[in-house]
């Protein structure tokens, strides 16, 4: 083999190499021609039913990578049956070393229960200045609120 084609698998080695660890594993955004999912069942479009009782808690965490350029967007509130409200801190253990660049993390939201009734939170994961593109990742859950019971029997 010339020096010439031992250079070029060098090279072609060196791009492969670099591609690979470009991206961390498990962090690369997803391509756009994906259709719309659910973030809770991959290729179901349907909503994921959830009951609650009034004054309970709706919390949802979904997988998010900033880095990316992606993030979740709030479509559908579920208002007036559900209010979002502020998640509670999450305390999260320290990693053995420090994250690495470009790592995903979890977006998280919370919803209260105001009132009975039924109501959608829909949310679209997307580019926000690609607003004439389908997201690549939707999330909808179908909420059921029910009275709150006071636990006492009276006849």
């Amino acid at each position: 083999m010339g020096s010439l084609g031992m250079r070029h698998d060098i090279a072609a080695g060196l791009a492969c190499l670099l591609a690979a660890c470009a991206q961390p594993p498990g962090t690369s955004p997803p391509p756009p021609s994906a259709g719309p999912a659910t973030a809770t069942s991959a290729g179901d479009a349907s909503a994921e039913a959830r009951e609650l009782a009034v004054g309970g808690f709706l919390d949802l965490a979904l997988p998010a990578n900033a880095s990316t350029g992606y993030g979740w967007e709030l479509i559908e509130t579920g208002a007036p049956v559900l209010r979002r409200v502020d998640p509670p801190p999450v305390a999260e253990a320290a990693p053995a070393s420090p994250p690495m660049p470009g790592a995903g993390g979890v977006s998280r939201w919370r919803f209260v229960a105001e009132r009975a009734g039924t109501a959608q939170v829909r949310l679209v994961y997307r580019r926000s200045w690609e607003k004439d593109v389908p997201p690549a990742r939707e999330a909808r859950y179908r909420v059921t609120v029910t009275a709150a019971v006071d636990g006492a029997d009276r006849d």
